[in-house]
């Protein structure tokens, strides 16, 4: 598989890039999907670039998609799970009952 690489990485960069589709099925099995892989590549792709971070693992190649499906692949890097969401009780006055006469609040989730 060949990805050009325009925007990925970084607006001035433009590469195109040979991917093998076993090490990318693999990785994608390793991530879960193929967008949460892509979400994962991009981000360090960008990290790399601006020189954030080091890469993690021991690779000639300075193309920075290579380096990152590698750590993918060594699991050096993964996507960290969203925070959780804070759930506030509901006033007395916004609680409910059932029709079996239990009584139920109403919960909200906060992003």
């Amino acid at each position: 598989m060949r990805v050009l690489c325009s925007r990925l990485c970084s607006p001035r960069l433009s590469v195109e890039v040979s991917v093998d589709l076993q090490r990318w099925d693999r990785a994608k099995e390793f991530v879960g999907n193929t967008f949460e892989l892509t979400t994962l590549l991009q981000k360090r792709c960008r990290e790399l670039v601006k020189g954030r971070q080091r890469k993690l693992v021991d690779l000639e190649s300075r193309n920075p998609i290579q380096i990152a499906l590698e750590e993918v692949l060594k699991g050096k890097i993964h996507l960290a799970p969203p925070p959780p969401a804070e759930v506030i009780e509901a006033p007395a006055d916004e609680r409910t009952v059932s029709k079996s006469g239990e009584e139920t609040s109403i919960e909200v989730k906060i992003d």
